[in-house]
């Protein structure tokens, strides 16, 4: 979003292409550069990443600018603007026609609210031979008739300092909250941040802060934090919320690099499939799990013999050791008639209404058939993974006997990597198929994901050809040139999904409202 452009070049910036799809192309230096311009670019959502330094500052801005208007110091415009769920413009309105009201609903005590002043006078040591010293003070918790310390809050309720610091930790670290009242049974008064500072230790203190940063992102549907663990990185965007997730899908990137969708908050790209569809695929996938056609997505059984066959590797050519015959992973055809050709086994074939086959078991053939594709790309995708792993491993030993430098040795990695992306995109592809109203528009979606579907195949036969050091430079050009066209083919996916929901070209089937 626009709104933070004082922050200058620290955000991360998603103009450039790579932002959403997650390529670089300074990893492909010596294949062509694929650079798409005007309608043939893909769809990009507009969004800025903030670091933790970033978020705070808006937080900070936005409680000074309302505490210039309203006159207050900026702990108790904090209190307030918390209580408002963040929204300074109904604040302010509600201050300038009754500030006696606001404070008073907050439950800020009538001396505040005149004069205030929120840096907590050092914790008392009271002297028992001091004849000053209130002897007869005794704290309300633990009934220590002589603390070392007390700590009174701006409510003037006085409490020993030990009493203070395990509550205030407590709430903050335990119930994790940023918004406690005084320890007193009938006191409204809000623990401002001073006093929050001077009772709890650093560590609990960081946590207060990130309290107020995770409510006030909580409080602005543009703000999402990156839902990947570890993550601290928020994203701005203007869009993903509302009616436009049925017209886009916000997939965003963080400037760690996680890429996620900001609508959903799902930590992965769901594209080309909508929040909603994917939510009630995920919900359709669950009900599944652990069942007989969970097991079916992961198991097959050898056409000729019947024997059991796990997949072990990216590819789609099963070969039976049992019986040494060769088929399809997903239709069970033949391979010698299947083969990697363009009549690739990506599209559902209504069947012949037959009168002993009730509704029901047709739409379970129909789920299995895009629920089996689905889980293939998933499963396929870890296993490319584990391949390449394999064979960069190889590749270090030869280049310390060939003159194949580092750079030149990645290109296993870089087809792994688009490969990854093709895979995750093509599994929501079926998802979205699922969905999907048959006729003309879904025909021609079929066909578009089936090219990308022979690409991703092709290459990743190629990882599968055994790497000599004689043959190893021209397997890298063949890959390298794969790569590039499989990257084009997954534009071209990714653009005409994108361009239908924006135009509203999808038709949805009824198993879908």
């Amino acid at each position: 979003m626009s709104d933070y452009s004082d922050a200058g070049s620290d955000y991360y910036d998603s103009d450039d292409a790579s932002a959403v799809d997650g390529t670089n192309d300074s990893d492909y230096d010596d294949e062509p550069a694929l650079h798409p311009k005007g309608k043939d670019r893909t769809r990009e959502i507009e969004h800025k990443s903030l670091s933790i330094a970033q978020l705070q500052s808006l937080v900070d801005n936005d409680i000074s600018q309302v505490a210039s208007i309203v006159g207050l110091e900026s702990p108790i415009v904090s209190i307030l603007l918390r209580h408002f769920n963040w929204n300074s413009e109904w604040l302010i309105e509600k201050y300038l026609d009754s500030a006696s009201l606001v404070l008073r609903e907050v439950g800020e005590p009538e001396l505040a609210s005149c004069s205030i002043n929120l840096c907590p006078p050092p914790a008392k040591r009271i002297r028992l031979d001091s004849p000053s010293a209130p002897t007869e003070f005794v704290c309300g918790v633990c009934c220590d008739d002589s603390p070392l310390a007390v700590f009174r809050l701006r409510c003037q309720h006085a409490f020993c300092e030990p009493c203070w610091q395990e509550y205030v930790t407590s709430k903050i670290k335990d119930e994790g909250q940023c918004t406690f009242r005084c320890m007193h049974g009938d006191c409204r008064t809000v623990v401002d941040a001073p006093s929050v500072a001077k009772l709890a230790d650093p560590g609990v203190y960081e946590r207060y802060k990130e309290l107020i940063r995770q409510s006030y992102v909580g409080a602005h549907p543009h703000l999402r934090f990156c839902p990947h663990p570890g993550c601290a990185e928020t994203v701005s965007c203007s869009s993903g919320s509302g009616s436009s997730l049925l017209t886009e899908v916000p997939t965003v990137k963080c400037g760690a690099g996680h890429v996620f969708c900001f609508g959903c908050g799902m930590e992965s790209d769901h594209r080309p499939l909508t929040c909603r569809f994917t939510k009630l695929w995920l919900e359709n996938a669950r009900d599944d799990a652990g069942t007989t056609q969970w097991i079916r997505a992961n198991t097959r059984t050898c056409p000729r013999c019947g024997n059991n066959i796990e997949k072990n590797g990216g590819c789609n050519r099963i070969h039976c050791r049992h019986c040494d015959y060769q088929f399809c992973w997903l239709c069970m055809k033949d391979w010698t008639v299947h083969g990697y050709n363009n009549a690739v086994c990506n599209a559902w074939k209504e069947p012949e209404p037959k009168e002993s086959e009730t509704q029901a078991k047709q739409n379970l053939e129909k789920w299995l058939f895009y629920f089996d594709r689905f889980n293939n790309h998933e499963i396929s995708a870890q296993l490319d993974e584990e391949l390449c792993t394999r064979t960069e491993e190889k590749m270090v030993e030869w280049q310390e006997t060939t003159k194949m430098s580092w750079i030149e040795s990645t290109f296993m990695r870089d087809a792994v990597n688009e490969l990854t992306r093709c895979r995750r995109t093509l599994k929501w592809t079926y998802a979205m198929a699922y969905f999907l109203k048959a006729g003309n528009q879904k025909q021609i979606f079929e066909d578009i994901q089936a090219d990308l579907e022979k690409a991703v195949e092709d290459l990743s036969q190629l990882l599968e050809e055994p790497v000599e050091a004689e043959t190893v430079k021209s397997l890298r050009q063949r890959m390298l040139d794969k790569t590039v066209y499989v990257r084009a083919r997954h534009e071209t996916v990714l653009r005409d999904t994108a361009d239908g929901l924006a135009e509203g070209r999808w038709e949805w089937s009824t198993m879908a409202a």
